[in-house]
């Protein structure tokens, strides 16, 4: 070869190697991300710096464990030119061993593509939802709720007050943008009780748990303030009262107002609490240094004004966080800045850099810093990460204790048998689907199964590129983007035998198909990504990752059926291996009146709809499902030697009051004796009245023990260490008081002995409360007993009946633990109880404590949970719907010209949603009324759920493909016509029909299938995506083609009513040309 052939050659692959080339880098890159290990040291100092300041980073955070491969960066490397290498030679050999020189990038990309998809599933990992894999439920308390009111209450100082649920919905937003901001992670956050969040994660390595807790209870609050230096004399005045102030309290005030405040420091960063410092104050409190920082600065320079924090490289080559400061951010850290460098004395100001109240670092300030900063000497790439993800999605609302109270592993929240059911549905839709095309279309169908393979591998791939979760059904969404990757195949196909009846050549044939069916290809498959990616952008993060899986499924689709298999087919026809095309026809040409029957099917649909609609007003409710409304749930545990299979449980609980409440089981751990239980029943205590009656001795019961009873003495004081934070919880009841409640005062142990307090009644109580009272030891539960211990509220509660069981119903008493902290519901084994009664007495009550409470069940964890949607959410939801279809109109009206072809379409996608809709309410009604017809059809009570609420955007999408169709058709015939006639339109759904049918039967084959074989998990997903593709098909012909005709100029139709009608003839040879 010579030198100008092989600059030619050169030329002629350049862009498409080079454009393959990025794309493998992107994929190599992406494959050092999953393997990548955490290298370097976490206790090494890192600095950072804004203009000439030095800053500091948080502790390390633990590495994301992305993937467990251990590869290394040189096999990586490897990896990523053979990737590129092996590609372009085989693309190279192939086309020219087939003798198809303008094909060789064609090869090399799709060798490519395939390749590096099945690289990356294999270092990968296939990750599922907890539907499928199970996971760990954790639930989290709110730390600090000060200033937070119940809803319904005003704040004690008449100002404004968040109330406890609008707190909790924003925390609940913010975490889950924190935790899954693309929602292709499937962790699921939701309201437990009023002061507690339950996070569910899929099933995840221990170090991808830690990494995950981690983002949850670190608030993120970020604070720019100058140290209290003890060499400036303004300074002196707060030092010492600040130095005057006992270790348990750190705010220093004056004048009513916060002025400075002692914060915890990590010494190895900032040097020991006895090295000599310029730069602040110290002090130790306990064991833990603390030093100074003032909070009088009036400029509040907070991480509420930073405007994009991203991961990059300092000079040296290591990793640093970069940050920027909005407009309002820059001028107050400019002037904080500016009003803090060194005095002409050269004394200097150091900027304190605080994170959730922990001083990082404290950089002297050389001159006046504005809008950005950067932190660098950071050795680990993931801790940069961990930084930049939390400055971004910003502080939460409010802190979580780092330690949850509940921690549990839970097994698929669907059931295993479930998943084993929706599994074999969904290969079961794969395989028919495959065997209709290979016997319908012989060859061509045995190219569409291969396409469909390789967009299978090519979907996959991606998803493991992004660590998306699959749930059972985001499977059958997956089956549905196959079944809908087919009807691109149909159109081609359809397309060639028309071109092949004109007696168009074997290879004119081919080349048309493709050509004419790309425009229907292109515009279905963009109305449905304009769905996707309103839906990702404004949809709640609930369904985001549908969004994302919809995207997805969409380029792979068309790039697979467009491109690969168009490969396929140019291969076999150019090496002479394929003559001749074959296909099957069930359906000749056809002559229907569909236009006649438009007033019959318009008066169909609005009957149809109105008896939905009412059916949804008259459900209320009941028609959404615990994702919406919120319920209960209840932890059970039963006794070792009563142990139930899942199975068992589930129908035990099925012959209850909750079947028809949306009852939702999950098994905890695998020993068969600990369940969930959750369903949209509000009241707690109805649902543990049912479980008890439902499980009866079954249950395991409390194991309670008393010891060290003791006499408390004279002056009685607390028992526990007056070192350490603690509440004392005193209850009192009045015989008189009309509901014989307790009434409750909450006292801290660090108020003087002297003080008083008071019962409901107002009565002063002496402060020997206890003198010659009993204290002792209670014990909840055996030792290593993961359900031992119980709340201080139960605790409280077990006393209470007691003393009313043994007459002493106006007796006060204490419960105490040290490390009990006021409003907690976190468990206890070991509770020290008080009562003011004598030894003697207090045995009877102790007594009478552990006769009572080892007879009742065990509950450890029983509340009210919220719905995993809330009201913001709800118009979220309504707003990407709207959104989408705006985006619809305003696409098909720039291609087809005329804004009448988008209304018409968006009208027919109404339509079908409120059809499914209302066969969703329906279904109740047909339970009720006709039980066997029911029974026969597979109809329950169906609710719309987040999955459901994911087969409704699955029917937009699929709808506006049929219709797109008839339209791209419909334009063909008018062409250049400026008026639409009833004929055109009858003539362009006659010549679509049998493509319309077919797309609608491969679909409609695959969801059958999911309907009676995939179990509960999928059951109601099955069904609307059914009713969804029934009214898509019917709504096509029957309501987008009449109204698209009604709404255009058809002056072309009144002459046909008077007479003269266009020739047939006519529209046939205009359709043909």
């Amino acid at each position: 070869m010579t030198i100008a052939e092989t600059n030619s050659k050169v030329k002629k692959y350049h862009r498409p190697c080079l454009a393959f080339l990025t794309a493998t880098l992107l994929v190599g890159l992406s494959a050092t991300h999953l393997s990548a290990q955490d290298g370097s040291s976490a206790e090494q100092s890192a600095t950072a710096e804004t203009t000439t300041g030095t800053l500091a980073v948080p502790p390390a955070a633990p590495v994301e464990p992305d993937s467990q491969s251990p590869l290394t960066g040189f096999v990586l490397l490897a990896i990523v030119i053979a990737l590129f290498v092996v590609p372009m030679f085989l693309g190279g050999y192939l086309a020219k061993r087939l003798r198809m020189p303008d094909y060789g990038w064609k090869f090399s990309l799709a060798i490519g593509s395939l390749l590096a998809a099945a690289v990356v599933i294999y270092e990968g990992e296939i990750k599922y939802g907890p539907d499928l894999s199970g996971g760990i439920t954790l639930i989290y308390e709110l730390q600090d709720t000060a200033g937070v009111t119940e809803d319904g209450e005003d704040s004690q100082d008449g100002q404004s007050s968040s109330s406890r649920s609008q707190l909790v919905r924003q925390l609940i937003a913010a975490l889950g943008e924190r935790v899954d901001p693309s929602g292709t992670k499937e962790v699921s956050i939701r309201e437990y009780g009023p002061d507690q969040i339950e996070i569910i994660i899929p099933k995840a390595s221990p170090a991808e748990l830690d990494y995950i807790e981690r983002k949850v209870y670190t608030a993120g609050a970020l604070e720019f303030r100058i140290t209290a230096s003890p060499v400036f004399a303004e300074n002196k005045k707060i030092i010492e009262l600040a130095e005057a102030l006992p270790p348990g309290e750190n705010e220093v005030r004056m004048g009513g107002r916060k002025v400075a405040e002692w914060m915890l420091y990590d010494e190895d960063k900032l040097g020991p609490f006895d090295q000599a410092d310029e730069r602040f104050v110290k002090r130790m409190a306990g064991k833990l240094p603390q030093a100074l920082v003032l909070m009088n600065d009036g400029f509040d320079v907070t991480g509420e004004y930073l405007e994009k924090a991203a991961a990059g490289f300092d000079e040296t080559g290591q990793p640093e966080v970069r940050f920027n400061f909005d407009e309002q951010g820059a001028f107050r850290f400019g002037r904080l800045s500016g009003q803090h460098i060194p005095n002409p004395s050269g004394q200097k100001y150091y900027l304190g850099i605080i994170l959730d109240g922990n001083l990082l670092s404290a950089p002297a300030i050389q001159s006046k810093i504005t809008s950005s900063g950067r932190i660098t000497g950071i050795k680990n790439k993931d801790e940069v990460d961990f930084v930049v993800d939390i400055l971004n999605s910003g502080s939460l609302p409010a802190s979580l204790n780092k330690d949850p109270i509940s921690r549990e592993i839970i097994s698929p929240t669907i059931g295993v048998e479930t998943v084993r059911m929706g599994r074999t549905a969904i290969l079961a839709s794969l395989i028919i689907v495959m065997l209709f095309m290979l016997l319908y279309y012989r060859f061509a169908g045995f190219v569409a199964c291969l396409a469909l393979g390789a967009n299978l591998l090519l979907i996959l791939g991606v998803m493991v590129l992004l660590h998306a979760a699959f749930t059972l059904p985001g499977l059958a969404g997956l089956v549905l983007t196959v079944g809908m990757s087919v009807d691109a195949n149909v159109l081609i196909y359809e397309r060639i035998r028309e071109e092949r009846s004109r007696g168009a050549a074997l290879r004119m044939a081919i080349r048309n198909g493709y050509a004419k069916a790309m425009s229907t290809i292109v515009d279905a498959n963009l109305t449905n990504l304009i769905t996707a990616v309103a839906i990702y952008k404004i949809a709640p993060d609930n369904v985001k990752g549908f969004g994302v899986t919809l995207i997805i499924g969409i380029i792979m689709s068309m790039y697979s059926a467009v491109f690969l298999s168009r490969l396929i087919f140019d291969i076999a026809e150019r090496t002479n291996r394929l003559k001749e095309l074959s296909m099957a026809q069930f359906i000749g040409k056809t002559d229907f009146d569909f236009m006649g029957k438009r007033g019959i099917a318009i008066v169909l649909s609005l009957v149809l709809i109105a008896f939905g609609l009412y059916s949804v007003v008259n459900r209320g409710n009941d028609l959404l499902n615990i994702d919406f409304t919120g319920g209960s749930s209840v932890t059970v545990v039963l006794r070792d030697d009563a142990k139930m299979p899942f199975a068992d449980v589930k129908k035990l609980l099925e012959k209850t009051d909750l079947s028809d409440k949306n009852l939702s089981l999950v098994e905890i751990g695998t020993t068969n004796t600990r369940y969930s239980i959750s369903s949209v029943e509000q009241d707690v205590e109805a649902v543990l009245g049912i479980l008890k009656e439902t499980f009866g001795e079954r249950l395991q019961t409390h194991q309670v023990t008393t010891s060290n009873i003791k006499s408390l003495g004279d002056n009685a004081k607390s028992s526990l260490d007056p070192s350490r934070s603690k509440v004392m919880q005193v209850n009192f009841q009045n015989d008189d008081s009309d509901d014989n409640q307790a009434a409750r005062s909450t006292a801290s142990d660090e108020s003087k002995e002297e003080e008083s307090a008071t019962n409901d009644l107002g009565t002063s109580v002496s402060r020997g409360l206890f003198d010659n009272g009993t204290s002792a030891e209670i014990t909840f539960g055996r030792e290593g007993d993961e359900d031992a211990g119980v709340n201080q509220e139960t605790a409280s509660q077990l006393i209470q009946d007691a003393l009313a069981a043994t007459g002493h119903s106006s007796v006060a008493f204490a419960v105490e633990n040290p490390d009990y902290q006021p409003g907690s519901a976190r468990r206890f084994t070991n509770w020290i109880v008080k009562l003011a009664l004598p030894v003697a007495e207090a045995k009877s009550v102790f007594s009478e404590l552990e006769k009572v409470t080892n007879s009742q069940p065990v509950f450890p964890l029983a509340n009210k949970i919220g719905g995993r949607v809330a009201g913001d959410l709800r118009t979220k939801a309504f707003a990407a719907i709207f959104v989408s279809l705006v985006g619809i109109i305003a696409y098909i009206w720039f291609r087809f010209q005329k804004i009448y072809y988008g209304v018409a379409a968006v009208i027919a996608v109404v339509h079908d949603v409120l059809v499914a809709i209302g066969m969703i309410a329906l279904s109740a009604t047909i339970v009720s009324l006709v039980p066997g017809l029911a029974e026969i059809l597979m109809i329950e009570k169906f609710q719309i759920s987040l999955t459901i609420v994911a087969a409704l955007l699955t029917i937009i999408g699929y709808s506006l493909n049929d219709t797109i169709v008839i339209f791209d058709r419909i334009r063909e015939v008018k062409g250049k016509s400026p008026y639409l006639t009833r004929d055109m339109i009858n003539l362009s759904i006659n010549q679509t029909l049998s493509r319309t049918i077919l797309t609608s039967l491969t679909t409609l084959l695959s969801v059958i299938l999911l309907y009676i074989l995939g179990g509960d998990g999928i059951h109601g997903f099955a069904f609307s995506l059914l009713v969804g593709i029934v009214a898509g098909t019917y709504s096509t012909v029957f309501i987008a083609a009449p109204i698209l005709l009604w709404m255009s100029p058809n002056e072309a139709e009144s002459s046909a009513k008077a007479g003269t009608r266009v020739p047939k003839e006519t529209l046939a040879a205009a359709s043909s040309s």
